[in-house]
């Protein structure tokens, strides 16, 4: 992607870890204090999910700061330049499938944008037990409600294959020669990508395959998504 700074912020991140050191000269670290940051709907930080609680710091994060936001289960595949232009301050990508929502696992933003403010707003609501009330259903209803400050892309953007069983199936499970033959023409074709308007794949609800991955794994075991990312995994740092 070219970033001028790639950040990664945590609370708890082991750096003697291999992977880690690996890639330190190439981000910047920030540590996250999370005695700072109170659940929303008053109950200390840490009692909520941390699913929620990602969700919280990282609109706190984009809201001041800005910047484009990837899930560490999301894979860039081309460019984002052609977004970084968009007349619109915040541009993201609607969840597809049978859900309703704009998905925050992707989030390009301008700082100190309106509709940011108003979305972290919209957390005075807040309920912990709704799993993805304003994570994702929120910012579509924002959308709605504010057509002018937000940029809603198609699933296929970002979020397409989907995280429904079949399509997780579709992306991890073996596949023949000659559907390898044919992804990897699609990806001479669309630059790294599965079809023309793909720009990342989000590679959710793949609990039961990627904890299984190795460099090695990904090299030799043909499934659509270690071809998809097997040039990436083999490419040279900067």
């Amino acid at each position: 992607m070219n970033a001028s700074e790639i950040k990664l912020h945590t609370t708890a991140l082991n750096t003697a870890n291999k992977w880690y050191l690996t890639i330190k000269h190439h981000i910047t670290l920030i540590p996250i204090d999370l005695e700072e940051y109170r659940s929303p709907d008053g109950r200390p930080f840490t009692s909520i999910c941390l699913a929620h609680q990602s969700d919280i710091i990282r609109l706190d994060i984009l809201t001041r700061e800005g910047g484009i936001y990837l899930d560490t289960d999301v894979f860039a595949l081309r460019s984002f330049s052609n977004l970084l232009t968009n007349q619109r301050d915040v541009l993201m990508g609607h969840e597809g499938g049978n859900r309703y929502g704009l998905c925050n696992a992707v989030t390009i933003a301008r700082p100190n944008s309106q509709f940011m403010e108003l979305w972290h707003q919209s957390y005075s609501t807040f309920d912990s037990e709704q799993w993805n009330e304003h994570s994702v259903r929120m910012p579509k209803l924002l959308q709605v409600q504010h057509p002018d400050l937000i940029c809603p892309l198609s699933p296929t953007t970002f979020f397409w294959p989907t995280w429904a069983v079949k399509h997780v199936e579709y992306m991890h499970e073996p596949i023949t020669a000659e559907e390898k033959d044919e992804l990897r023409e699609n990806m001479a074709t669309f630059g790294g990508a599965m079809y023309e308007n793909q720009l990342a794949f989000h590679a959710v609800a793949a609990k039961d395959y990627l904890p299984l991955l190795t460099p090695e794994v990904v090299q030799e075991k043909d499934t659509r998504f270690n071809v998809l990312v097997r040039e990436i995994a083999s490419a040279p740092l900067p």
